[in-house]
């Protein structure tokens, strides 16, 4: 009898036991589920509550106030004068003949009829893939609409804190944009780009304007920051 009711002890305890682990094992995946930081590829970001997790830096920045590099869309390094003559998908023969190499819904703007009708950045051509790696992206015009439309946005003295919905924030500065080779609008509004072609047509793509609060369209050629974002 005794031997009998130490088998029963001995079975119960391995199944507390094995009921602990899993648990255990439970908590730890609510926590990762859950968990409102992380870091990816060397690059910090925060879950803000939203469709995707949003990248602490803009690129080419080593903290979160500094503006970090502007590209062109759809180019992936920085330059030291953002011209239309000197855009990669752009093509101008001197003769006053323009055309569109790549990204181009209409074949009357591409070159000899051409015409893709690509809408989003391909992963070679997006700033935020090829500075820091698979992973991470431009965000599309409709995550950053999310960003306005469900964060609270509060200026700052170098930028916005932009809050989710779970309390969580980033900062996004102030960095304005360039044109040719001089800065404009620095500390005084945020012009980001997308990962969305324009609808007007395809010298144009999606950008936000902070002061506004709403998305514009703006020319490709344009040198803007880019504030990537990665899938939760």
């Amino acid at each position: 009898m005794k031997k009998f009711y130490s088998i029963i002890l001995v079975g119960l305890a391995i199944v507390s036991i094995a009921g602990m682990f899993a648990c255990c094992n439970t908590d730890k995946e609510e926590i990762a589920a859950e968990m409102p930081s992380g870091n990816l590829g060397g690059h910090d970001w925060v879950d803000l509550g939203l469709s995707v997790r949003w990248a602490t830096c803009n690129v080419g920045a080593n903290s979160p106030e500094e503006n970090g590099d502007y590209f062109a869309w759809g180019e992936t390094t920085k330059k030291d004068e953002y011209l239309l003559c000197n855009y990669s998908y752009f093509n101008w023969d001197g003769g006053g003949c323009q055309s569109f190499a790549k990204y181009c819904k209409g074949s009357n703007y591409g070159e000899n009829g051409f015409a893709d009708n690509k809408a989003v950045l391909d992963v070679s051509d997006d700033a935020a893939t090829a500075n820091w790696g698979e992973g991470w992206r431009m965000p599309t015009k409709d995550e950053f609409q999310e960003l306005f439309d469900k964060c609270k946005w509060v200026k700052t003295s170098n930028g916005y804190a932009v809050t989710g919905p779970n309390g969580k924030s980033i900062l996004l500065p102030l960095a304005g944009y360039r044109v040719t080779t001089e800065p404009r609008e620095v500390g005084i509004d945020g012009y980001y780009w997308t990962s969305s072609l324009g609808e007007k047509g395809p010298s144009y793509a999606w950008r936000t304007d902070f002061g506004g609060g709403k998305m514009f369209e703006d020319c490709r050629d344009s040198g803007l920051p880019v504030r990537p974002v990665c899938k939760k």
